[in-house]
């Protein structure tokens, strides 16, 4: 089968495309199909015009601008490009944006060989309470991902909290796939025999981090993800117990971070701006503890982070909040410690106790490694869901 994949943005920063969409790609490929990804770089104009293949993946970059009719004339590529192509199967990556316009568009020419996808909530209830577009903007999101879940053929979701929203918005369970993120079996190969390479010893002194355990936090530092929640409970248990914080990330709430530490010299923390994902992994590596705690809001309990599946498969000693996907990934006290959101003791109480016990860690660590790869490879269950759908659309289409 001839299938395009379609990103309203770049294949990075964001996660989304090289996370999500790619290693899908790349399993259907090696399934026999054919695979191109069209993507619309306005994020990363570095990408703008370039065209590489990966995997087997051909990754073609839609061509930007910076002038006032930029945008448009973006769209107009995107649709033409695909055109060109001549696919069998549309999967459209997010209901809003480019790819959004782009699926509008085709679904209202009466194509129905097209599949979207949804990894997060976009609209009024979820990051349009966060984000800040011009009201215009979020309502036209709004419109743009309830349309698109009623009106197209096939819905891939990424959480169990996105399916039952598509299904009460549809009113039907037909034409809805269950497809959360999870490893990708070549990447995880080529992340090990590098990082097995290395101890974290000497990629601590290679960046200059000391010795004892460490607690690593990653996250965007915006108001939705509340990373002062972090910080209060992170730095005393840290005081306590000789451990380092390592930061990772950037983002409107990071000034606030910095001056709550600055109040408290004791604990030792060591920022870090957002990394490519090799090195992102490394510092992973070097870590004892991933500590990412969630909010209980529709935004969260809607997404499937790509993060915790890295940590997991790095073997690292995970402490979350019990909120959506999470519940999914991690079983208590097997693979992974879960404590109720929102609660600060219990968070407090669970570094505390991963702090306290190597073995603790350890063996969380090696659960945790084995269940993601065991129960959520992107070659099992997320990949014949998708082929599910596809053979669903291509076996009605006249």
């Amino acid at each position: 089968m001839k299938i395009a994949f379609v990103g309203g943005f770049a294949f990075s920063p964001k996660g989304t495309m090289q996370a999500r969409a790619f290693p899908l790609a790349a399993e259907l490929v090696k399934r026999g199909h054919e695979v191109s990804m069209f993507l619309t770089p306005y994020d990363n104009p570095d990408d703008s015009g370039r065209e590489w293949t990966k995997a087997g993946v051909r990754v073609s970059n839609m061509k930007t601008g910076s002038s006032l009719g930029a945008y448009p004339r973006l769209l107009f590529r995107l649709w033409k490009a695909v055109d060109q192509y001549r696919p069998e199967l549309t999967h459209i990556f997010k209901p809003k944006g480019f790819a959004g316009a782009l699926a509008s568009c085709l679904l209202m020419k009466g194509m129905r060989n097209i599949v979207v996808d949804c990894d997060d909530w976009e609209g009024w209830g979820g990051w349009n309470e966060v984000k800040s577009y011009p009201w215009v903007i979020k309502e036209f999101i709004d419109r743009q991902e309830r349309w698109m879940m009623r009106r197209a053929p096939a819905l891939t979701v990424a959480s169990r909290s996105l399916n039952r929203r598509v299904l009460e918005a549809r009113g039907s369970e037909s034409g809805v796939y269950y497809v959360p993120n999870g490893v990708f079996a070549e990447t995880t190969s080529s992340i090990y025999a590098t990082t097995s390479s290395r101890s974290p010893a000497e990629i601590r002194r290679e960046v200059h981090l000391p010795e004892g355990p460490l607690i690593l936090y990653s996250g965007h530092f915006e108001p939705a993800e509340d990373p002062m929640f972090l910080c209060r409970v992170s730095a005393r248990v840290a005081e306590e117990n000789r451990a380092g914080l390592v930061l990772v990330g950037d983002g409107p709430e990071q000034q606030r971070v910095r001056d709550f530490f600055a109040q408290r010299p004791a604990a030792r923390v060591h920022y870090f701006p957002r990394l490519p994902h090799t090195q992102f992994l490394q510092l992973v590596h070097a870590c004892d503890i991933a500590a990412f705690p969630y909010p209980d809001n529709q935004v969260h309990r809607s997404k499937c982070s790509a993060r915790i599946v890295d940590y997991m498969r790095m073997g690292k000693a995970v402490i979350t909040s019990a909120v959506g996907q999470n519940l999914e990934y991690l079983e208590n006290s097997k693979s992974g410690l879960l404590v109720p959101p929102d609660d600060e003791d219990a968070f407090s109480a669970g570094l505390e106790l991963l702090l306290r016990y190597p073995e603790l860690r350890a063996r969380l660590g090696n659960n945790a490694r084995t269940r993601i790869q065991k129960a959520f490879s992107w070659s099992g269950q997320p990949l014949e869901q998708c082929l599910t759908a596809y053979e669903h659309l291509t076996s009605r289409r006249p």
